[in-house]
């Protein structure tokens, strides 16, 4: 099954594997016969893991975050402030959408449905990347496949 993900308004086609910002893998998407899905796990801002997915599945949840939406097809998980931590929606059973907040390095990369914000304020949109059955890298200059761009 050839599954496509959509980032920030970035597409990535393909089967793409894993996603990193950095040094740092933000998260990891493969299929089965239920459709796309996610494993990640969501650090705060000292370094606690505060959430853990596999396969769609939330393992682990901080219980000061709240659990809007836990079904297979669509996660939502929100802070106390209502900021999306996590969000992963299955659409088509081919299309997996991926928005959220991650901290890499001490500082925040938040994904939203429209763009990649970087901790520099630089938004990353339009990207569209056949990534192959490959990973890929989230840069200044764009979603770039893994294997062409050193770390």
């Amino acid at each position: 099954m050839e599954y496509k993900l959509l980032i920030g308004n970035n597409f990535i086609f393909g089967n793409p594997k894993k996603a990193y910002y950095k040094n740092s893998q933000l998260f990891d998407i493969d299929a089965d016969k239920d459709g796309p899905f996610i494993n990640t796990e969501v650090y705060d801002i000292n370094g606690n893991k505060i959430i853990e997915i596999k396969k769609n599945n939330l393992l682990l949840c901080n219980s000061k975050l709240d659990k809007k939406v836990l079904r297979r097809d669509h996660l939502l998980i929100t802070d106390k402030n209502g900021e999306i931590l996590i969000e992963s929606r299955v659409y088509g059973k081919d299309t997996i959408i991926i928005s959220g907040t991650f901290i890499v390095d001490e500082v925040k990369l938040t994904i939203t449905q429209n763009y990649i914000l970087l901790p520099d304020g630089k938004r990353i949109m339009h990207s569209k990347v056949k990534a192959d059955n490959n990973s890929f890298i989230i840069t200044e200059d764009g979603i770039k496949l893994k294997n062409n761009f050193m770390i």
